[in-house]
């Protein structure tokens, strides 16, 4: 079976990892071989993925810079139109992404390749316009969050929750995880607080985010100076875009094993505040973006909050400094907080588990899998 998959940042590459997984072995179960290729990154290059186009290449987002970057996104893009119309695959699976993924979804239509798309695009939250598109472009959708199914159908589109794949490998990596073996290897003390600075895993992001992060370090190691920094970087990101302080150590490859290990984090929104939650870390949520894209966002949106974690616990569980909020003096002190006050940090983990909780059982790319083949026409 050919299968085309586009998956343009590194949560969307661990998910669609999983599928990819759970959909060989269904396949070979039957006798039959499976050949994924599309855009990825390096999780689904470890599961046999040939990226016709590298992730980290289309690593952009906000409205000014994904402009600035605008030809070798252009590239990428048609590079990827023409492998859907020349190799004509059984299957097309789009993993969120809307900008570069449903005009993809429309050449597949056109090709007659069928849609699956996986981890909706948050029409929920903003540009409400894209569900017409994605009625018109998808033939199924699996989304990872159990409040967008009843959304999606109210507007036409067939949708199933499949539950939550994080759930499922952070299961399996809380059981395997030794804390005190990964701190040796990492060269970190566990008698000290660890601080975890997340800036993103797209350029810009890390780029609006890190000095404010770095500050607030600074700030945070004044007032606690036993705590020890550590700057997690994602699998798209190969270097800090600057130089940071020697005292701050930089880990690329083990973000989620230093994520378990920390005392508490400040990271940007995205999927790490769930990888967070569902290994009981606190943390707090801060970011910086391009004014133009900032403001575009906000005045689109239609959610409360920038969190996932908030989004899904349906209240405020994790702090959010966003823009001229993002005051390092601030975020220091809410930090400062969390690493002195145990009770505090214990709450916080209450409230991520309820909030995790409501991910669904295990799993999930399972489900996905059969669903991508019902799509595909073999169930």
């Amino acid at each position: 079976m050919r299968v085309f998959i586009s998956t343009a940042d590194a949560s969307g590459d661990l998910h669609a990892a999983g599928l990819v997984e759970a959909l060989r072995e269904t396949l070979e179960e039957r006798g039959e071989p499976l050949y994924a290729f599309g855009l990825g990154g390096e999780a689904l290059a470890r599961v046999g993925f040939r990226a016709l186009v590298e992730q980290r290449d289309l690593a952009v987002a906000g409205l000014v810079e994904v402009l600035a970057h605008a030809p070798r996104l252009i590239g990428g893009y048609l590079r990827l139109r023409r492998a859907l119309r020349r190799e004509k695959p059984d299957l097309a699976i789009f993993v969120d992404t809307p900008d570069l993924n449903l005009p993809l979804a429309a050449v597949a239509k056109r090709a007659g390749v069928p849609v699956f798309y996986y981890v909706a695009p948050q029409v929920w939250a903003w540009r409400t316009a894209r569900v017409h598109t994605l009625r018109q472009r998808v033939d199924q959708v699996g989304v990872i969050f159990p409040f967008e199914e009843a959304l999606l159908r109210e507007a036409g589109v067939p949708a199933t929750f499949v539950g939550h794949p994080l759930v499922d490998r952070f299961e399996e990596f809380r059981e395997r995880l030794e804390p005190d073996a990964v701190a040796r290897d990492l060269g970190l003390d566990r008698t000290r607080p660890i601080v975890g600075l997340l800036p993103g895993s797209r350029h810009n992001e890390i780029a609006g985010n890190l000095d404010c992060m770095v500050e607030t370090a600074e700030i945070l190691r004044e007032a606690i100076p036993e705590v020890q920094v550590c700057l997690l970087l994602a699998p798209t990101l190969d270097s800090p875009p600057r130089p940071v302080p020697e005292w701050i150590q930089v880990i690329r490859g083990r973000t989620h094993e230093a994520i378990a290990i920390s005392t508490a984090l400040v990271a940007a929104p995205g999927t790490v505040t769930v990888e967070a939650a569902l290994l009981r870390t606190p943390l707090i949520v801060t970011h910086q973006a391009n004014r133009i894209s900032f403001e575009v966002a906000r005045r689109i949106s239609r959610v409360p909050s920038s969190c996932m974690v908030n989004l899904i616990a349906d209240r405020g569980v994790v702090s959010e400094r966003l823009q001229e909020m993002a005051r390092p003096a601030a975020l220091a002190a809410e930090v400062a907080h969390l690493v002195r006050d145990a009770a505090a940090r214990e709450e916080m983990c209450k409230a991520l588990d309820d909030a995790t909780a409501r991910l669904g059982g295990s799993g999930a790319s399972r489900r996905a899998a059969a669903l991508a083949l019902e799509v595909a026409g073999r169930p």
